[in-house]
C-alpha cells in the first residue's frame, strides 16, 4: 500500500504590506461561512511565535509549521490567520512592540527621566526579546504595537520646546543608543558562550601577557584610560554603561537646545 503524500503547503504568497496593515489592525475580511472557521485569534498566533522565537532567541527557526503545533491547529489552518513566514514576523515584531510600556509614563515624572525610561525600556526589550535586534525596521511595520510604541516615545518629551521633526529625531536617537548598546551586549554574551570564559576570567588568564605588553607600549593614554574603565567598571567594556553615559548626553543636548 503506498504512503500517502502529505499536502503541500501553499505556495509563497508575495509579500502585499496592504494585506499586512490590514492582518494588523484587524481588518482582515470575514471569512464567513464559505472558509474554515478560525479556532484562534490572530492575537494567540503573535503569542505563540512570539514564545517560539525568545525560546530560540532568533527568528531563523521560527516556522508556520513549529507556530501551529504550539497553538494545537494544523499547519493549513493557519495559512488562514497568515499567508507567509513575512507576515508572521509583522505580526510577532507587532506583538512584542505592543506589549512595552504597559502603564505609559510614570505620572509625575520629569521629560528627562521619561526619556531616560525609554531608553531602558528598550534595552529592557532587547534583552528579553534578542531577535527584534535582527529586524530591518527600514520600512516599519506599523501596526498597534508599533503604533503605539511609538506615541509613547513620543510624548516623553511633547510640550518641552521641540518642534515635531526634533521630537522624532530624539525619539530616533534615544532608541538607536539603545540598540547599539544592546547589540553588543548580545555580542558579549556571544563571545563568553564561545570562549567559556566570563570577561574577569579572560583578563585574569591573559593579564601577564598584557602587562609585558603594556610596558613595551608608548600608548599611554590607552593605556591609563583603559586600566581606569576597568577598575570603575570592573569590565574592558560595559553595554549598559555605555548605554547611560548616552542617553546622559542626549538628554543634556536637548536641555541646551531647548533653553
Amino acid at each position: 500500500m503506498p504512503t500517502p503524500t502529505p499536502s503541500p503547503a501553499p505556495a509563497a504568497t508575495p509579500r502585499d504590506p496592504a494585506r499586512t496593515l490590514a492582518l494588523l489592525w484587524g481588518l482582515h475580511a470575514d471569512r464567513g461561512a464559505r472558509g474554515p472557521q478560525q479556532s484562534r485569534t490572530p492575537d494567540e498566533v503573535a503569542r505563540a511565535a512570539v514564545g517560539l522565537a525568545d525560546e530560540d532567541g532568533a527568528l531563523t527557526g521560527l516556522s508556520m509549521r513549529k507556530v501551529a503545533a504550539a497553538l494545537g491547529i494544523g499547519t493549513m489552518s493557519l495559512y488562514t490567520y497568515v499567508q507567509n513566514k513575512d507576515d508572521l514576523v509583522d505580526l510577532v515584531v507587532d506583538r512584542a512592540y505592543g506589549d512595552l510600556y504597559p502603564q505609559g509614563h510614570a505620572p509625575g515624572a520629569t521629560w528627562q527621566d521619561r526619556l531616560r525610561s525609554v531608553a531602558r525600556a528598550n534595552w529592557d526589550l532587547f534583552a528579553a526579546h534578542p531577535w527584534l535586534l535582527d529586524i530591518d525596521l527600514a520600512r516599519p511595520v506599523l501596526g498597534p504595537g508599533e503604533t503605539r510604541k511609538y506615541d509613547v516615545e513620543l510624548r516623553a518629551i511633547e510640550g518641552v520646546g521641540l518642534d515635531d521633526v526634533a521630537m522624532d529625531a530624539t525619539v530616533t536617537l534615544v532608541v538607536g543608543q539603545a540598540t547599539t548598546a544592546a547589540r553588543r551586549a548580545r555580542a558579549a554574551r556571544a563571545a563568553h558562550e564561545a570562549s567559556g570564559q566570563t570577561d574577569d576570567e579572560w583578563w585574569a588568564a591573559n593579564a601577564p601577557l598584557l602587562e609585558r605588553i603594556s610596558a613595551m607600549s608608548t600608548f599611554t593614554v590607552a593605556g591609563r584610560v583603559g586600566a581606569t574603565v576597568g577598575e570603575a567598571q570592573q569590565s574592558a567594556y560595559s553595554p549598559e554603561a555605555e548605554l547611560d553615559f548616552g542617553i546622559e548626553r542626549i538628554v543634556a543636548g536637548v536641555e541646551a537646545l531647548v533653553a
